[in-house]
């Protein structure tokens, strides 16, 4: 359904009394404002600029949308893919790897800079379905870069029969994936698809078998079922293993074997109104393992489950779109000695722990656009918990027990960018400021002193708990069609990286302003 046009007076009225709301509460600074999605004068003054921009005369028919199927697709990955997560598949600190000891207190803020937004998602995803591929790559340490790579080609072998190829490269300190994706779709009708889809990668026992249904198409509404018989081969694997009186570390056996079952959509709900809905269920799992190398006479039985959901509720008119999302993520794991060599096992080597961590995101996105000018602002409300239980051990430092533990805190992502983006061939630019705010649910004292609850936690993972971290990027591009474009970017640290460590806490003498460079490439073909 074509949306009707917005009426130029009605729109410059409106931005009028946004410019001079921005400006009053500039001026104040209030905590509401800060606590928001306007979180400070620097980028309440940004906004100022470019809403004064838009009160220009003219208009654009483009629309603006968003979507969350970026994050769907790597949540799914995550729980279909576990040989390549962090760790492995023996990893026992969280289906979603929550925080790795690789962690830094700003990797996430890159991942914010470096990666692609919910909007040059909606274009991948919704916009260009064909062959396609694009690649980030942005400065993570001395080094390394976190870098990500897509390529899509679709190969067409009969009128109703479709050959997709999809290769997954991804590299963070959660993941380091490597993934090629085989599938076969086959047109039933007119609105309706079935398909097999593999899994293929170096790890035998890590292959992923999945059906799945589609109606209708999502850029003008449907739906997708997908059922996936995870690490089928793995029992076969291990039993040809133990034949052979062969020991390999990533070696174990299912007694009752995942199945993850996802679900995603797109629903027009009214004009300018649309739904986007999704999920997906890791049925729990039982797994046996032995010859583990801090305890090579034992055998451990592994428990797993997990799951995600997302809502995104947007309203789209040429020249605004806003939006609210949901997502949550939630995963259980449990580990303890099961039969084997050494039975009963003796006592300093008996194991029972586990943990569960529940991450819960509330999201509101607003963008105004005129002509080749835009503003695009994005607010994340995050609730994290993190509980790590053990029955046979406890560790205390500085008299504070560090393990186990339970973290929770609320956190709050930002990120506002302002840009200029011609409709042909030719230059971008864009500013953007983001952040990244910690804030530990509770705090307790010790000798006078006032420490948050993330106290253990930190102890724990020493370089990943930062407070407030925020940065200003420039972008500089170039489209050279209307379906590819380069962007470079470099970003300015605002709150300076001085202080470092935490009970050996150490004050660099120099702030340290440049905050890594990246890049971003995409083409359709």
């Amino acid at each position: 359904m074509k949306n009707r046009p917005l009426k130029k007076c009605s729109l410059r009225a409106v931005l009028a009394r946004l410019v001079f709301f921005l400006q009053q509460m500039a001026g104040r600074s209030s905590s509401l404002l800060r606590a928001c999605i306007l979180p400070a004068r620097f980028p309440a003054a940004m906004i100022t600029v470019t809403a004064a921009c838009l009160l220009l005369p003219g208009r654009s028919e483009a629309q603006t949308h968003q979507t969350l199927f970026g994050w769907e697709e790597e949540t799914r990955l995550m729980i279909q893919n576990s040989y390549h997560n962090h760790g492995g598949i023996f990893y026992d600190r969280g289906l979603f790897r929550f925080t790795t000891p690789g962690f830094t207190k700003e990797h996430d803020l890159d991942l914010i800079s470096y990666n692609f937004t919910p909007v040059e998602h909606h274009s991948w995803y919704y916009e260009n379905e064909g062959n396609s591929f694009r690649t980030f790559m942005g400065s993570f340490n001395l080094g390394q870069f976190l870098h990500g790579v897509e390529i899509r080609n679709n190969i067409s072998l009969t009128d109703r029969l479709d050959m997709p190829l999809h290769l997954v490269r991804r590299y963070d300190m959660r993941v380091d994936r490597t993934l090629l994706l085989l599938a076969f779709n086959y047109q039933l009708a007119d609105g309706h698809r079935v398909g097999l889809r593999h899994t293929l990668n170096e790890y035998k026992p890590d292959f992923d078998a999945t059906v799945f249904y589609q109606y209708g198409r999502m850029p003008e509404g449907g739906f997708r079922v997908d059922v996936t018989a995870g690490d089928w081969a793995t029992n076969a694997a291990y039993k040809l293993g133990q034949k052979r009186g062969t020991e390999m570390p990533e070696m174990r056996s299912y007694d009752v074997k995942p199945y993850l079952f996802s679900f995603k959509s797109n629903t027009p709900l009214a004009e300018n109104v649309r739904l986007e809905t999704m999920a997906g269920v890791q049925t729990p799992l039982t797994a046996v393992a032995g010859s583990m190398p801090e305890y090579p006479a034992q055998t451990f039985r592994d428990r797993d489950l997990g799951r995600y959901a997302g809502l995104l509720l947007e309203y789209a008119r040429p020249q605004i779109t806003a939006g609210v999302s949901l997502r949550h993520t939630y995963a259980r794991f449990s580990r303890s000695n099961a039969p084997g060599s050494d039975d009963p096992p003796q006592p300093e080597a008996e194991v029972d722990y586990g943990n569960r961590q529940i991450q819960n995101s509330l999201g509101g996105f607003l963008a105004l656009s005129h002509r080749r000018f835009y503003i695009h602002n994005w607010i994340w409300r995050n609730y994290n918990l993190d509980t790590q239980w053990d029955h046979h051990e406890e560790r205390t430092e500085h008299g504070v027990v560090v393990y186990p533990f339970d973290f929770r805190e609320f956190r709050w992502q930002k990120q506002i960018r302002i840009g200029y983006n011609p409709d042909r061939p030719g230059f971008t630019i864009s500013a953007e400021w983001s952040s990244d705010w910690r804030r530990p649910a509770e705090n307790y004292v010790i000798s006078d002193e006032l420490h948050s609850r993330g106290l253990p936690y930190r102890i724990l993972y020493p370089n990943t708990l930062g407070l407030n971290e925020q940065r200003l990027t420039l972008q500089f591009g170039y489209r050279f069609t209307n379906r590819s474009y380069l962007i470079l970017g470099a970003s300015l640290d605002l709150d300076g990286d001085r202080h470092g460590g935490y009970w050996d806490r150490t004050e660099r003498d120099d702030f340290s302003r440049f905050d890594g460079g990246f890049g971003r490439f995409v083409i359709y073909y």
